[in-house]
């Protein structure tokens, strides 16, 4: 990368893992300057480390991130800030762009780590007008950069599984070889332009990893029983038959939902819309010992390795955190989103509706009743059909890669 004349300034939005890990490995390199764009400002050093001794980045040594600005005050991150990368849950993403919005200036890049939930139908919804008129470039990476975790918040990230690629998608497709450049050079990672921003809405992860996994060690849970902290098996290190197979059901969904395009619509390009276990592949490549089914590509895979559920401490023991994103994140962001389009097609989704269904039972809402979408609980979820978006011929035409507004 050739050295800039003044440094580019980049502004990382939220408090997360991957927050954490954006702003080290961003504001560890001298042609960029970081602000942080955080609830907790106090919480923050202005210097940031990443170890990564646990990671395939360990002959990297430990990164540390300078820090310029950290606030919770929008006007203050965004002045000078050409690079805004939402960091923060889904859920999140609409309140911190309202925030933003009057703040952001003209030719400027808006974007978020996590593209499954539609962020493109969130981002014109927010912005409108704004995106034509200045020159905003609208994008997301198909997936986190990094499996991480945080050791001391504001100070200290663990990295643990870093990404081979960065599939990454933008509205405007003048701008995508410019973007994989850009994200090459903020986290040292090759980026690779997605033909449209569907195979990043098709292409969840989490959104079908945990929901099978959690039913799959919780589904006798009675939502009160608390467990024994001992025996709760690791995320993915203990990855079983059962949760594994479950995951292979929800993908077979997303894969129907592409044939279906498809046949309707045969030259829309959704060929990075993989199955799982080829993408998790892709990803990690020799990361994964065992490539040969589903549960091993997890249970192998060092880019998985020692996390854990969310669990929160009870009288007696632990249960899993309803309140976590495994449930406010996958359920109305993932799963929502997948049986809306999957009504569009006229297609059956048993496993989703499943999934749905014995989720929201913990989480005290009622997305669905008798396999049906209850239409008044929409407006809390990343549904196409909450932004008007109603038939497949609508969908395919918004998610052509260049913005028409």
């Amino acid at each position: 990368m050739e050295r800039r004349k003044e440094p580019f300034q980049v502004c990382v939005c939220g408090g997360g893992n991957t927050a954490h890990f954006s702003a080290a490995v961003i504001g560890a390199n001298p042609d960029f300057r970081v602000n942080v764009f955080t609830r907790k400002p106090a919480q923050w050093n202005k210097e940031l480390i990443a170890h990564t001794n646990e990671s395939p980045w360990k002959y990297k040594g430990d990164i540390i991130g300078k820090l310029n600005v950290v606030s919770d005050d929008p006007k203050e991150v965004a002045k000078g800030t050409k690079f805004f990368i939402i960091c923060g849950p889904v859920y999140s993403q609409q309140p911190i762009l309202e925030k933003l919005a009057p703040y952001v200036e003209k030719n400027s890049y808006v974007g978020t780590v996590f593209g499954q939930g539609g962020f493109d139908w969130l981002a014109s919804y927010v912005f409108g007008k704004k995106i034509k008129n200045d020159n905003l470039t609208i994008f997301a990476l198909q997936n986190v950069p990094s499996l991480c975790k945080i050791k001391t918040y504001g100070q200290a990230v663990r990295i643990i599984g870093p990404k081979l690629i960065l599939p990454l998608v933008c509205m405007q497709a003048d701008k995508k070889e410019e973007l994989c450049d850009l994200i090459q050079d903020l986290f040292g990672i090759p980026g690779t332009a997605l033909p449209n921003f569907l195979c990043a809405t098709l292409t969840p992860s989490n959104q079908i990893i945990h929901p099978a996994r959690t039913y799959g060690v919780f589904k006798d849970w009675d939502g009160k029983t608390p467990y024994d902290e001992k025996k709760i098996p690791l995320l993915y290190e203990d990855m079983d038959e059962f949760s594994a197979e479950w995951m292979v059901l929800l993908d077979n969904e997303i894969q129907a939902i592409k044939s279906a395009i498809l046949k309707k619509y045969p030259t829309f390009d959704l060929s990075s819309v993989l199955p799982m276990q080829k993408r998790i592949i892709k990803q990690y490549g020799d990361q994964i010992k065992d490539k040969s089914s589903m549960r091993t590509v997890f249970s192998t895979n060092a880019g998985y390795a020692t996390l854990r559920f969310p669990m929160k401490q009870v009288e007696g023991g632990v249960v899993i955190d309803v309140n976590s994103r495994f449930f406010w994140e996958d359920i109305p962001y993932g799963l929502i989103i997948l049986k809306d389009i999957s009504n569009m097609l006229g297609l059956k989704c048993p496993a989703t509706d499943a999934m749905i269904e014995w989720h929201q039972k913990f989480m005290g809402k009622k997305y669905i009743e008798n396999g049906k979408l209850i239409k008044d609980a929409l407006k809390d979820t990343g549904a196409p059909s909450r932004y008007g978006i109603k038939t497949v011929d609508q969908l395919v035409k918004i998610s052509n890669l260049k913005a028409k507004l």
